[in-house]
């Protein structure tokens, strides 16, 4: 007699097996925020290009309310803070967290740059199209500041806070208390060191934040 459990399984079919279809597909914003196992230079500088470039969105909003060569003061001023903390500020973070027993390299510091200043381009070019109605709309120019330097604000949190978070899982748990509270203190610095130099990048770059000056 033939035995029914050995009868093959029917292929599931419908919206059933959708989910599973599309399970190992990932947005092109959860790929580029992702964190990868091995550190790639390539991979790292475009995804640092693209934050940047996304960042200059916003500094082209902000330029809407001027026109003209503010367009580009401000497409280029935007980004122009995060080159700075990355170029001035993380090299010296990283240095720092060694010297607490943090294994830190050059890759993984960098990796984690790209990622927060990938962060920081999302959110500024995700706010762009609210800052140009705001800073074209806007009845003074102190208003357009406050409104401009608000999305700043925002953009510059959460990517320090990516950065932070990055470099701060590479410390160890194992550590004792000072290593562990002299490494906190050091990103506790850095936050405040890359906020200090952002503000002052911005307000010698940005016309809009100097009184309309160009």
């Amino acid at each position: 007699m033939e035995r029914r459990g050995d009868a093959p399984a029917a292929a599931v079919s419908g919206p059933a097996a959708e989910p599973t279809a599309g399970a190992g597909h990932r947005s092109w914003t959860a790929a580029l925020l992702a964190e990868r196992p091995t550190a790639s230079l390539r991979e790292d500088l475009s995804r640092f290009g693209i934050g940047v470039g996304l960042a200059s969105l916003y500094g082209l909003s902000l330029g809407a309310r001027q026109g003209g060569t503010s367009f580009v003061h401000h497409a280029a001023g935007v980004p122009a803070a995060m080159v700075a903390v990355a170029c001035v500020g993380v090299p010296a973070l990283t240095i720092v967290l060694t010297l607490f027993d943090a294994p830190l390299d050059p890759p993984r510091a960098l990796s984690a740059t790209a990622r927060a200043a990938a962060s920081t381009g999302l959110v500024l070019g995700g706010l762009a199209p609210a800052a140009a109605l705001f800073v074209v709309t806007g009845g003074s120019d102190v208003t357009a500041a406050i409104m401009g330097l608000l999305g700043l604000a925002v953009g510059g949190v959460v990517g320090v806070g990516v950065l932070l978070r990055d470099l701060g899982a590479a410390l160890r748990r194992d550590s004792g208390l000072v290593r562990r509270s002299g490494a906190t203190a050091a990103l506790v610095g850095f936050a405040a060191f890359a906020a200090v130099l952002a503000l002052r990048v911005w307000l010698e770059t940005l016309p809009m934040l100097k009184g309309g000056a160009s």
